[in-house]
This record gives C-alpha cells, sequence and structure tokens, in this order.
C-alpha cells in the first residue's frame, strides 16, 4: 500500500520546499510566496491562507508549523483519494500531487475515467461512476486495473497527466493571469515522476 509521507515529500518539493541533511524542512526554503495572480494568495509550503484558516491556524502563513502542514495534507487531499489504500505508490504519487494543484475531485474524476476506458468494455472489470468521489469502489477498481495488465499502471499515469495538462491549457486561456504560472505547472506538474 501507498506511503503517505513518501509521497508528501515529492508533493513538497514540487511546492518549493528544501530539506536539510536531518530530513526537517529549512526554513528558509519552505516555498512561501504570494504572488499577485495566485487566487490562492499568501501560500507557505503549499498551503493557502484560506486553507489554513479553514484548519484552525490563525498566525502569520511565514510561520505555520511543520506539524500543521502534515496534518491538512492527509486530511484534506491523501484521506480523500484513500491514499493509504492505493495499491501503487507511483500512481498514489501522481494522484496526491494532482489533488494538491487540481483538487481532489478533479483528479479522481480524471482516475474514474480513466478506468472506465481502459476496462475493455467491462471485461476486465466494473465500471465506476464518474463523479469525482472516492470510495472502496473506486479505490478498488483502481487497484484492480493496476493488476490487469502490465500496461495499465504506465496508461492510468499518462492519462492523469494528459488530463492535468489540458486543464492548466483551459485554465490560461479563460484567465490570462494563469500564464504566469504555466511553466512552472508544466515543468514541475505534468510528467514528473521523482
Amino acid at each position: 500500500m501507498a506511503d503517505f509521507e513518501k509521497a508528501l515529500l515529492k508533493v513538497l518539493r514540487h511546492e518549493g520546499v528544501s530539506f536539510l541533511p536531518d530530513g526537517r524542512p529549512d526554513p528558509a526554503r519552505t516555498g512561501y510566496v504570494n504572488h499577485p495572480n495566485d487566487p490562492g494568495g499568501e501560500t507557505n509550503y503549499g498551503i493557502t491562507r484560506s486553507v489554513a484558516t479553514e484548519n484552525g491556524y490563525s498566525g502569520l502563513m511565514r510561520d505555520i508549523p511543520f506539524v500543521m502542514v502534515k496534518q491538512i495534507y492527509r486530511r484534506r487531499y491523501w484521506e480523500k483519494l484513500l491514499g493509504d489504500i492505493i495499491g501503487d505508490q507511483d500512481v498514489a504519487e501522481e494522484m496526491f500531487d494532482t489533488a494538491v494543484n487540481c483538487g481532489p475531485e478533479v483528479v479522481i474524476l480524471f482516475v474514474q475515467r480513466t478506468l472506465n476506458v481502459l476496462n475493455k468494455n467491462e471485461t476486465l472489470y466494473a465500471d465506476v461512476s464518474a463523479d469525482g468521489v472516492c470510495g472502496q469502489q473506486t479505490v478498488g477498481t483502481l487497484n484492480k486495473a493496476l493488476k490487469a495488465t502490465s500496461a495499465h499502471k504506465l496508461c492510468i499515469l499518462r492519462a492523469i497527466d494528459s488530463l492535468q495538462c489540458v486543464r492548466y491549457i483551459e485554465l490560461a486561456e479563460h484567465k490570462k493571469k494563469f500564464e504566469t504560472f504555466m511553466p512552472g505547472w508544466l515543468f514541475n506538474r505534468v510528467g514528473v515522476k521523482d
């Protein structure tokens, strides 16, 4: 089953966090930003001010405790994906990273749609509801798909990346201010398997 701590390290690196040799985040490199074009506003460790507030934090964003950051990531993203029972670390990490950047419901819908077109007209496994809600059926079907053929894992990863890329392009086409973030989104978030 997938490991939250390992997945979190990948996400935090994509959010601009650097780590000290002992594994703690470098206090000078936590990914703090407050970009005027970012609708999320002030952000640290990839956590926006509004998300921090929703989770009970009222201090300065530069000072948000790392233990709280981890709790927010676990509750708001990992648990919504049922990450602990996803049978493949790479797929869990890709889903988690996409959930952080696009929202859990978005990546869940990407996966559900992908599962429904990879099942050879339901001969490999049954369709799932493409509703953006991750339950036992979605993750159970995902785990079946990952075992269906040797190519399914790569197909699922490529589909998530492809749908994510289209989402970013559509966002930037509809709101020009998002063009600011396109190089980072496409470079750091799509197709990265580190």
